[in-house]
C-alpha cells in the first residue's frame, strides 16, 4: 500500500512532462493524420514507376552518405586535438564551432557563395574555380554545418574517458597513434554511431542547402521535390507519399545504424575528466596543426565573408529600411516563443526519462524517448506544418493559424538539438544525487531550485541553439510567408532571388547579427558568468 502511494506522489509530480510529451507525440500524429486523410493512395502505384524519383532518392542518398563520412573523418582529427592541445583561442574556437552549426543556412550559403563562387574570393585571389552549383557546393556547405556538431558530439565521448587511463597512458610513454587506437578509439566508435545517424538526417532532409546550391533539377533532394509538390502544385497525394517515404528510409538507415553500434554509457562524474599529457612528436604537431587549418579553412572565411557588407554604402539604407524592421520582428516573433517552447518540451522528456532510470522494467524508457524526440528529424517541417495546418483549418481556424504553426514547427524541430544538450546533464544529475533528494523528501520545485546552479548553462546553450535554429528557418516559413509573415532568412531569400544581391548581402549581416547577439544573451544572461563549459 505504502508502495502504491509512493508510486502515485510521483505520477502526480510527472504530470507536467507527461502532458508536454504528450502533446508532442499527439499534435505530431494528428498532423500527420490529418495530412493523409487528404491523399489519395491510388496513385501511388505511379509515383513509384516515376524514374525520376528513383533517381531523386539516389541523388539523396549519396550526398547525405558522402556529407556524413567527409564530416566525421574530419571531425575524429580535430576532437583528438582539441582534447590533447591547449592553445590561445581554442575558446573561441568551440564557440565558433558552437555558433556555426546553426547559423542561418541561407546566410552560411551566403558566405560560401562569396568565398567559393564564380567571383568569389577563391577565384579572385588564387585563380581557382570551384564548380560550386552541385553535388560539390552540397558537400562544402553540409560539411560547414556538420562538421563542427560533429566535433562537439565527439568531445563528449573524450569526456568519458576514465582519467586513471589517462595517467596510465602518460606513465607508458604511450604516443598519440598508440593512445588514440588504445585509448580513445573504444569510446569514439560509441559516439561515432549517434553522430552519423543524426549528420545523415540532416543531410538526407536538406532543403535550403539544395534549393540555393543544387543548381537544378540533376541535384534534388527528396525534402526539394516536397516542397515544390506543396508549394507550387498543392499536390498533396504526392507530398505525403515522398514524405511517407523519406520517413521510411531514415528509419531504416537508422535501425541498421543502431543495430550494429555498440551501447554507450553515460558517465556518472559530472566533472571533466583530467586529461594527463601523453608523448608529444613532431609528426603529431604537423598533423594537428594541418587538420586545425584544414578546420579553420571550412569554417572560417564563410564566417568572415558574411560581414564583408557591413562596410559598403547600402549597408546603411537596408538597415533603416521598413522592410528589413518587419522581418526582423516577424523573426523575433517566430524565435523567441519557439525556442522557449522547444526547452519546455526537452525539459519534459528529461525529466520523465531520467525518473525512469534504474527502476527496474522503466529502465528502457530513457532510451526510447530520446529516439522518440529524434524522430522529428525523420519527417519533413514542410509536411509536418501543412498537416498542422489542414488539421487547424478542419477546425474552423484559417490563415490566422499559420504564425502558431510556424512556431510550433520550429520549436519541435529544434528539439533532437536541445535534448542533446539537455539530456546528459540531467542523466549525471540523476545518477549523483537521487538517493540524497529520495531520503530528504526534496522534489519538485525545491530541486528544480537545488539544481538550476549546476544545469542553468546547459539550460542557457539548449535555449540559444533552438533560437538560433528558428532565426535561421526557411523552409516553414517559406511554405507559408504572406505579405505579413516574412522573416528576415526569406526576406533574404527574396531579395537574392530577384538579383538584389547587394542589399541581400547586408540583410544577412544583420541576420547574424542578430544571431549572435541573441545567442550571447541567452548564454550570459540565463548562463551566467560563471558559465564556463566550451
Amino acid at each position: 500500500m505504502i508502495y502504491r502511494l509512493s508510486v502515485m506522489r510521483q505520477l502526480v509530480r510527472l504530470l507536467p512532462a507527461l502532458i508536454g510529451v504528450l502533446l508532442f507525440v499527439l499534435v505530431g500524429a494528428a498532423s500527420l493524420a490529418a495530412l493523409l486523410h487528404h491523399m489519395d493512395m491510388s496513385q501511388w502505384k505511379g509515383y513509384l514507376q516515376d524514374a525520376y524519383l528513383w533517381r531523386i532518392i539516389r541523388f539523396s542518398l549519396w550526398q547525405a552518405l558522402l556529407s556524413s563520412v567527409l564530416s566525421l573523418l574530419i571531425a575524429i582529427p580535430v576532437a583528438s586535438c582539441l582534447s590533447h592541445r591547449e592553445f590561445k583561442g581554442k575558446r573561441v574556437l568551440l564557440q565558433l564551432f558552437a555558433v556555426s552549426m546553426v547559423v542561418p543556412t541561407i546566410v552560411a550559403i551566403l558566405g560560401i557563395v562569396v568565398v567559393y563562387g564564380r567571383s568569389g574570393w577563391l577565384a579572385d585571389g588564387l585563380g581557382i574555380h570551384v564548380p560550386l552549383y552541385g553535388l560539390l557546393g552540397i558537400l562544402l556547405a553540409h560539411v560547414f554545418f556538420n562538421m563542427p556538431l560533429a566535433v562537439r558530439l565527439l568531445i563528449q565521448g573524450y569526456d568519458l574517458i576514465p582519467s586513471g587511463q589517462w595517467r596510465l597512458a602518460s606513465q607508458l610513454g604511450f604516443s598519440r597513434g598508440t593512445s588514440f587506437r588504445l585509448i580513445e578509439w573504444p569510446y569514439i566508435k560509441k559516439v561515432l554511431p549517434g553522430a552519423f545517424v543524426l549528420i545523415f538526417m540532416l543531410c538526407f532532409s536538406s532543403f535550403s542547402v539544395v534549393l540555393s546550391l543544387g543548381g537544378g533539377p540533376k541535384s534534388s533532394t527528396l525534402e526539394v521535390a516536397i516542397y515544390q509538390a506543396l508549394r507550387f502544385d498543392f499536390d498533396l497525394d504526392k507530398a505525403s507519399f515522398l514524405s511517407l517515404l523519406q520517413v521510411a528510409i531514415c528509419t531504416l538507415v537508422a535501425t541498421l545504424i543502431y543495430k550494429v553500434a555498440p551501447k554507450n554509457q553515460q558517465d556518472v562524474s559530472l566533472l571533466r575528466a583530467q586529461c594527463f599529457f601523453v608523448k608529444d612528436t613532431r609528426v603529431a604537431r604537423c598533423f594537428d596543426g594541418f587538420i586545425m587549418t584544414l578546420a579553420l579553412l571550412l569554417v572560417l572565411p564563410p564566417f568572415v565573408a558574411i560581414f564583408d557588407p557591413i562596410f559598403s554604402a547600402q549597408f546603411l539604407p537596408t538597415l533603416l529600411a521598413p522592410a528589413t524592421w518587419q522581418a526582423l520582428w516577424v523573426s523575433l516573433k517566430i524565435a523567441l516563443p519557439a525556442a522557449m517552447l522547444s526547452v519546455l518540451l526537452g525539459g519534459c522528456f528529461g525529466v520523465l526519462a531520467r525518473m525512469a532510470m534504474g527502476r527496474g522494467w522503466w529502465d528502457f524508457l530513457p532510451s526510447k524517448l530520446e529516439h522518440l524526440g529524434n524522430m522529428i528529424l525523420m519527417v519533413p517541417g514542410l509536411v509536418l506544418a501543412t498537416g498542422l495546418f489542414l488539421l487547424l483549418r478542419s477546425l474552423g481556424f484559417g490563415l490566422q493559424s499559420s504564425y502558431w504553426v510556424v512556431v510550433w514547427v520550429n520549436a519541435v524541430m529544434a528539439l533532437p538539438f536541445v535534448l542533446r544538450v539537455l539530456m546528459p546533464v540531467l542523466y549525471q544529475q540523476e545518477r549523483r544525487y537521487r538517493n540524497v533528494y529520495s531520503s530528504l523528501g526534496i522534489y519538485g520545485w525545491s530541486r528544480f531550485k537545488i539544481e538550476w546552479s549546476l544545469i542553468r548553462s546547459s539550460v542557457a546553450q539548449a535555449l540559444g541553439y533552438a533560437l538560433l535554429l528558428s532565426l535561421g528557418d526557411m523552409g516553414v516559413i517559406a511554405l507559408f510567408g504572406s505579405q505579413g509573415l516574412v522573416s528576415l532568412p526569406l526576406y533574404l531569400f527574396q531579395l537574392v532571388g530577384s538579383y538584389r544581391l547587394e542589399e541581400g548581402a547586408c540583410v544577412a549581416v544583420i541576420l547574424i547579427s542578430l544571431c549572435l547577439i541573441l545567442f550571447y544573451l541567452a548564454t550570459r544572461v540565463i548562463g551566467g558568468k560563471s558559465d564556463v563549459r566550451d
